[in-house]
């Protein structure tokens, strides 16, 4: 073993000769050591790491393993640098590397086994307390519709979290996943000391497939089958043109889904979807296709619906670019078809056909279509400018729609024009629709900027609209607010806001709302933090039914990792 020691140190003093001479890496070696500018060279080129406590220990007897390692630092040296080394050194590092063969194996393994799996995440404790004014047993929603999800109501808990990043990558598969856990949820209904997992997402992609997990998934497959977005909470598999999807949802409903493009490599897709819940179960089964003849552009489905099949659907559409015109026809029968989370366009129980022509003159698409369904007949005149190639007038881009149904007369206006000026965004609106007794006109200007003053981040916004009614009755909806941070050092930073709302017209619940806020956030560490926030509204709807107040106090801890 000392003949190889002394080769082993031999080889890499080779690759430090050039090195400078470092600060003493090891405590336990004094400067006057007769190996002290040897050990220095070889620690500074990265070969020798010592001990965690800064020692070299180096009466100890090496391990073979020890030697292993410091042989294979050497190898891969060479062959990162390309250096040009003599025969007889190149000779005796393939002896070394034959010596130790085994022990390098292991060590290769174990290194590849540490770049398999690497994890990420956050941990942490975090306590909530919201109290409401009033009934603490009603739930109010937003009056404002700012989240339609978007609930106000009483609770207090104090829960542990752990949330985790996992990277997994060997032999071609690469897996990523997010979990997250609770534990400890006191205050609530979920009170428990378990540590438990809470939400789980990613993906596992191979040469072969890719799998997704997670909650709120889109499928987006048709305006009767999984057409909402966020909905599957499950698995999608991916595997070349097959599709097959497993969900289950809060309110215990099941969703299963298949699809398969390209059946018997033709221009022939078939799907397959299901949805147990409480009430009963519904299937669909069907098939789609796409294909041109006579440079007509054709489309056509059909399938299948409920426990029996008995639902029809059937769909046939065709377009041909004229140059001059654009054609388009589509012949419809749902006879008896219920979807599975369907589009709110979907319509049931509906037979008939449409046809329509459509032009462009200049920016504006225009066209006329002809529609008879369920033996009603209908004509319909239409124009559109879209947003995304608006017209410029005076620096104020404009678009809208008009469209006239002939037959019932129902008339639908709408125009808009947007010009920014700055940090200030001006717009006009006019909404008409008679089907749904709408005559609104729009008037409004929204400011937003930053601005620093003593060392403080301002951020000031401001948003006034007047909207006049078909009968030229006026409301007012004004929105104002200010947010604040200020940095006291590289640990400690806080923030405060103040916003006010005053909703007149086009919001679920006229009325006032005032949110005051503040907060700070403390780095213990590159890694930690604690944060503490305090937050109250104030809500005064048209009656007292509709009106509250909450306050709320928010606080944690948490440890990146």
């Amino acid at each position: 073993m000392k003949k190889n020691l002394t080769l082993v140190l031999a080889l890499a003093l080779v690759f430090t000769m050039t090195m400078p001479v470092m600060a003493n890496p090891f405590n336990d070696v004094p400067a006057n050591h007769w190996a002290h500018d040897a050990l220095e060279q070889v620690a500074t080129a990265g070969l020798l790491e010592g001990y965690g406590d800064g020692t070299y220990r180096g009466e100890e007897s090496l391990s073979r393993y020890q030697v292993a390692v410091l042989t294979s630092r050497v190898v891969e040296k060479v062959e990162n640098e390309n250096s040009e080394l003599s025969q007889e050194v190149i000779e005796v590092i393939n002896q070394l590397a034959a010596e130790f063969d085994n022990e390098l194996a292991a060590i290769d393994s174990r290194l590849a086994g540490l770049e398999v799996v690497t994890i990420s995440g956050e941990t942490g404790v975090e306590y909530s307390n919201v109290t409401v004014g009033g009934n603490e047993e009603v739930a109010y929603e937003n009056p404002f519709d700012i989240d339609e999800d978007e609930v106000i109501s009483a609770e207090e808990f104090f829960k542990h979290f752990a949330e985790f990043d996992v990277n997994i990558e060997k032999d071609g598969v690469i897996a990523d996943l997010s979990l997250a856990g609770v534990a400890n949820y006191f205050g609530s209904e979920e009170e428990g000391t378990n540590f438990e997992l809470d939400s789980i997402s990613g993906s596992v992609t191979t040469e072969d497939f890719v799998a997704t997990i997670g909650d709120e998934q889109d499928l987006d497959w048709k305006d009767y089958l999984f057409a909402d977005e966020d909905n599957i909470d499950g698995i999608i598999l991916n595997a070349g043109n097959s599709t097959v999807a497993v969900g289950r949802d809060e309110e215990d409903v099941t969703s299963v889904g298949a699809k398969q493009e390209g059946l018997f490599n033709l221009p022939l897709n078939a799907f397959l979807g299901a949805e147990w819940a409480e009430e009963g179960r519904n299937v669909i089964a069907g098939m789609d296709t796409e294909f041109n003849m006579m440079d007509i552009d054709f489309t056509s489905e059909f399938a299948a619906s409920d426990s029996n099949l008995n639902g029809r659907l059937f769909k046939l559409g065709g377009q041909r670019d004229l140059g001059i015109f654009r054609l388009a026809g589509n012949y419809e029968n749902t006879a008896n078809f219920v979807g599975i989370q369907v589009d709110e366009d979907f319509e049931a129980d509906r037979k008939g056909y449409d046809l329509s022509a459509a032009t462009d003159i200049s920016k504006v698409e225009v066209g006329v279509t002809y529609e008879s369904y369920d033996d009603v007949d209908e004509v319909i005149l239409a124009a559109e400018v879209s947003d995304e190639n608006p017209y410029t007038i005076f620096g104020v881009d404009v678009f809208g729609n008009y469209e006239y149904e002939v037959n019932s007369k129902n008339e639908v206006r709408y125009v808009e024009g947007n010009k920014e000026l700055g940090n200030l965004n001006l717009a006009a609106i006019y909404d008409f629709d008679s089907s749904d007794d709408l005559d609104d006109k729009v008037l409004s200007a929204a400011y937003a900027t930053e601005l620093n003053f003593a060392g403080i981040q301002f951020t000031p916004e401001a948003k006034v609209a007047t909207i006049f009614d078909g009968d030229n009755n006026r409301a007012l909806n004004t929105e104002a607010g200010i947010g604040a941070l200020y940095v006291v050092n590289d640990r400690l930073s806080l923030n405060a806001g103040y916003n006010f709302a005053d909703m007149e017209a086009r919001v679920d619940q006229a009325g006032r709302n005032t949110t005051a806020n503040a907060g700070l956030e403390y780095k213990v560490t590159d890694s930690s933090a604690a944060t503490l926030n305090l937050e109250r509204t104030d809500f005064t709807g048209a009656d007292e039914e509709t009106s509250f107040d909450t306050q709320s106090i928010t606080g944690g801890f948490s440890i990146n990792f």
